[in-house]
């Protein structure tokens, strides 16, 4: 019975929004392709960074901004050796006016794992605040 209620509910949703949906979905495809590529793209980046940083001695690497797009600088020592992605601007024209102060060695940056426990741990406290302030004080 449950299953046919279901059914019944899909049915007559799907052929209300049904084309709603799909114009919507044809138009948000490229969009959100494109987003997707570029936060790829970035983090593609950072990695290559970090690799290349690991590998010299007192390796760092500082993000900039060139033209609105996040580009990371490895520097050994306080020499800027290489950009990732590679820019079209020189090296000296990225660190210009860069906080030199905010540079990172490659094993302080935290991993995917990191960030993805600490997403958990985020996750996991805000539902337990929705929670408490659901229940009646005793």
């Amino acid at each position: 019975m449950a299953a046919s209620n279901l059914m019944r509910f899909a049915l007559k949703y799907g052929v209300k929004y049904g084309p709603h949906v799909l114009v919507a979905a044809k138009a948000l495809k490229e969009p959100a392709t494109a987003y997707a590529q570029k936060l790829i793209t970035a983090q593609q980046s950072l990695k290559a960074a970090r690799a290349q940083a690991a590998t010299l001695q007192a390796g760092t690497v500082l993000q900039v901004y060139h033209q609105g797009q996040p580009v990371w600088v490895v520097y050994s020592g306080d020499t800027p050796v290489s950009a990732h992605p590679g820019a079209l601007a020189p090296l000296d024209l990225l660190v210009e006016r860069a906080d030199l102060t905010r540079r990172q060695r490659p094993e302080d940056l935290p991993t995917a794992r990191d960030r993805l426990a600490t997403a958990g741990e985020r996750t996991t406290g805000r539902a337990r605040a929705v929670l408490r302030r659901g229940r009646p004080e005793s």
